[in-house]
């Protein structure tokens, strides 16, 4: 055996020794003191201690504890119990009920939670007052009556109410030791709470005492106002403190004919099942209410702490965060919408969304609300233009998702904005510069298609033309001139496009020399009179060069139909033919597409 796992043996052994020695003592003040006509303890305590004990730790020590303690009932019953005779089956059904009470509730609560939830205390209620008792209480009836004669039934539910009171009972006090509630609570309280606790430990013990210790005024529930203003004080600590103060005094007095219960001609076990009925109103009145007052000041403290990072997210945030309802009032907006947008939260909490958005994309963002509320587990991403306090109209760009009231049901989203002006403006400019010739500041072939889907959605009446020029032998400039030259040649011939088209025809230059006009809307004699009127200014304007010569250049010309069953394609292939029919019939020349 190494020095760690001897280290380790030694441990186990000392704390199950101890464990044992605390389980004696329970044992043996319960069989001394709480019997009553020779039968079972009316008061037990000795189960909580095993039951705790096992719930912290690990099952490969549960042996040696579960032996140690055997040994301590099976001494405390030889010693003041039913005797020897049933001192082992007695030791067998006790610690198989410590062990019952901690493996269920360690399947049921796997994690301890030191009875910080109300479910993990009706939990405990149902395995430690309930189930796990009422399974040994039979065969303990049947041990007692074959060592001592009494009733069965009897027995029974002595056991029975003795074991699961006094393990509700006890139970909280040992869990906060164990688990390290107690310590922890010690190390960290500061003197006032300190001495809080202990004046109202005082407070509580002195009562309950001057209650118990007399039997003539009937003040049996007079205990339970300190130790309810001991839970709301001090929490689980006050309730653990509370009820094992009232279970000690009570049963001490109880025991010896004192006390409100010691009604004059009754035996001791009857006064003591009314202590323990009392003991049930105090314990069922402290826990629950100790281990809520525990889920609500955890639930504070989270919210707190969720308030305090929401301030700090909402104060120092570039972006602005804005609540909006279910019907699209803003409930809420961060400081940074007045560095943002001009407006102070004050000037828009209250008002509808929608009147603050372009008319254009109040339909986008409608929808958008909808969506978020309709699908709680997603973020819905959507842009829109919202008019700023100066009057200006900017892009934002906000994710939304939908938030829920105090019923889980949804009651609108929250939204976080970001004024994505400057991203849409350097879009759009990129867009400019992708549909742009950079040379002549003519849109260029990807602006023309867009063009066509714009013609789209005129009237089927409309008569639409494309006609395509091509500069004559411009290659003969540019090797004679210089590529410059030739720039500014088709500068020129740009300009003199522009000057002969309308508004609403699109110029284009498709490449090199050549370039394209769409006309939208025109007759064809009037298209053919346009064409023919930048063909002939061309071949009559000059370009002058640096060195003041002069260069004359002219144009060839296709002209076709835009057909509502053709596309912009085929009617470029047409007016293409046809300039190639005017460059083969001699140049400087407009020809029909067939």
């Amino acid at each position: 055996m190494s020095a760690s796992d001897l280290r380790n043996w030694k441990a186990e052994w000392r704390q199950a020794l101890l464990l044992a020695l605390a389980y004696f003592g329970a044992a043996l003040c319960a069989v001394t003191y709480a019997r009553a006509n020779g039968g079972v303890a009316l008061l037990w305590f000795a189960t909580p201690l095993l039951a705790v004990d096992l719930r912290y730790r690990p099952e490969r020590s549960w042996t040696l504890r579960l032996a140690a303690c055997a040994a301590a009932s099976a001494l405390a019953t030889s010693l003041e119990g039913l005797g020897v005779g049933v001192a082992l089956p007695f030791a067998l059904i006790n610690i198989a009920e410590g062990a019952a009470v901690a493996w269920l509730m360690r399947q049921f609560v796997p994690v301890p939670g030191h009875l910080t939830s109300l479910r993990e205390l009706a939990i405990l209620i149902g395995v430690a007052g309930g189930v796990v008792p009422a399974g040994t209480a039979l065969p303990a009836g049947l041990l007692a009556h074959w060592a001592t004669g009494l009733p069965v039934g009897n027995n029974a539910f002595n056991w029975y109410a003795a074991h699961a009171l006094g393990t509700l009972t006890v139970v909280p006090m040992v869990e906060l030791v164990i688990g390290g509630i107690l310590s922890g609570w010690a190390r960290s309280v500061e003197r006032r709470e300190a001495c809080e606790a202990a004046l109202l430990t005082g407070f509580l013990l002195v009562v309950t005492g001057f209650v118990f210790a007399q039997t003539r005024l009937p003040l049996m529930f007079v205990p339970l106002l300190p130790m309810m203003l001991m839970v709301f004080r001090l929490g689980r600590l006050g309730a653990a403190t509370g009820l094992l103060v009232i279970t000690i005094v009570g049963a001490t007095c109880t025991a010896r004919g004192l006390g409100p219960v010691a009604i004059p001609g009754t035996s001791t076990g009857t006064r003591l099942l009314l202590f323990q009925l009392y003991l049930t109103v105090a314990t069922l009145m402290a826990l629950p209410a100790a281990t809520e007052l525990k889920r609500r000041k955890l639930l504070f403290s989270e919210v707190q702490a969720q308030a305090a990072l929401h301030k700090i997210i909402t104060d120092r945030s570039g972006d602005i965060i804005m609540a909006v309802t279910a019907d699209g009032i803003i409930g809420f907006a961060s400081p940074s919408l007045a560095m943002i947008a001009g407006f102070g939260p004050d000037a828009v909490v209250g008002k509808l969304a929608r009147d603050f958005i372009a008319p254009a994309d109040v339909d986008v963002v409608v929808d958008a609300h909808r969506r978020a509320m309709q699908k709680p587990d997603e973020t819905i991403m959507f842009e829109f233009r919202a008019t700023k306090a100066s009057g200006e109209l900017a892009w934002f760009e906000s994710h939304a998702c939908a938030i829920a009231d105090e019923d889980d049901q949804i009651s609108g989203t929250v939204n976080v904005v970001r004024d994505i002006s400057e991203r849409k403006a350097l879009e759009q400019g990129l867009e400019r510069a992708a549909a742009t010739d950079a040379l002549t500041g003519l849109p260029n072939r990807r602006a023309f298609e867009v063009a066509e889907r714009q013609l789209q959605e005129h009237p089927p009446s409309w008569r639409h033309y494309v006609a395509v020029f091509d500069l004559d032998h411009f290659k003969g400039v540019n090797d004679r001139f210089g590529h410059g030259v030739g720039d500014e040649v088709l500068c020129a011939f740009a300009e003199i496009l522009k000057a002969n088209t309308r508004s609403g025809d699109t110029v284009a230059r498709l490449g090199g020399e050549e370039f394209a006009v769409l006309f939208a809307n025109l007759k064809l004699q009037e298209a053919r009179d346009a064409c023919e009127r930048v063909r002939t200014q061309f071949a009559t304007t000059g370009v002058m060069t640096s060195d003041g010569r002069a260069v004359h250049a002219t144009v060839s010309v296709g002209l076709a139909a835009l057909d509502g069953d053709a596309g912009l394609s085929e009617a470029l292939t047409a007016a293409d033919t046809a300039l190639y029919r005017s460059k083969d019939q001699g140049r400087n020349r407009l020809s029909l597409a067939a």
